[in-house]
């Protein structure tokens, strides 16, 4: 408010300094200054003076009050003081002035620091299947390939037997056929080749050996009239087809009348075809 009423009083000074009235204010100053020498030869009167002749620095500052002035003279200086000295009403606001154009742009920052890079995000669910293709055109028959050439023949393989032994084996007289030996073989065709060498305590006896497939007897060879302490070897022979897996093939011998004995018993089964 006070910054206000001091701009007001001083626009109201320069208004003031510009008027006649201002020059007849300061021509009563200068009266009331002169003292009894101005008395002595009389007033002056504002024709007495010539204008622009008193101007505002021969008039000492605070010399004149309101009170000095005319009511005219306060009226013309916008009503700053009235009668009593109080501070006028303060005039309406201007009309804002027009806008200021916009200032240039200013010149581009620098690049901020590069931020941390942020973990991995989770893994997105799954898409959808797509569609299933169309079936794609037959292909053209090729053309028929010529006959390849006879591969060489292999070399033969080689027929692994099947064999067995069996040391001394008592005969009991009168007992049933005793196995001498004996061999487990797979189904298949063989060829059976068995020996034993047989002997008895008793002269004139008899001695029967069987070979056989399970309970089939293939081949037999039956000795009489025997030596007594006599050994007398014996062969079998036989060509069988084992049906089942395994088979039990084997040489079985008793004797009649004297208790005997089998050695050096053997059994052989080659596969055939």
């Amino acid at each position: 408010m006070l910054k206000r009423a001091s701009r007001a009083h001083q626009d109201r000074t320069r208004r003031w300094r510009a008027t006649p009235s201002g020059v007849l204010a300061g021509t009563a100053m200068f009266i009331a200054l002169g003292g009894s020498a101005f008395a002595a030869s009389g007033l002056i009167r504002a024709g007495d003076i010539a204008t622009g002749a008193v101007t505002s620095r021969a008039i000492r500052s605070g010399a004149v009050v309101p009170r000095d002035l005319s009511a005219s003279t306060r009226a013309l200086l916008g009503g700053v003081h009235g009668a009593k000295g109080n501070v006028g009403t303060t005039g309406p606001a201007g009309t804002p002035g027009a806008g200021g154009v916009n200032g240039a742009n200013g010149p581009n920052g620098a690049n901020g620091v590069e931020g941390a890079k942020g973990s991995n995000g989770a893994n997105g669910p799954n898409g959808a299947n797509g569609t299933n293709g169309t079936d794609g055109t037959n292909g053209v028959n090729g053309a028929k390939g010529e006959n390849g050439t006879n591969g060489t023949n292999g070399t033969n393989g080689t027929i692994a037997p099947l064999s067995a032994t069996q040391g001394l084996t008592p005969l009991p007289t009168g007992a049933p056929h005793t196995t001498v030996v004996e061999l487990a073989v797979p189904a298949g065709n063989y060829v059976l080749l068995a020996k034993t060498e047989l002997s008895q305590t008793g002269a004139g006896d008899s001695v029967e050996c069987l070979l056989k497939s399970g309970a089939t007897t293939v081949d037999q060879v039956a000795m009489k009239t025997l030596p007594a302490l006599a050994a007398v070897p014996a062969t079998l022979q036989a060509v069988i087809t084992a049906p089942t897996s395994p088979t039990e093939v084997s040489v079985q011998c008793n004797v009649a009348v004297a208790n005997g004995s089998a050695n050096f018993n053997s059994l052989i089964a080659i596969p055939t075809a």
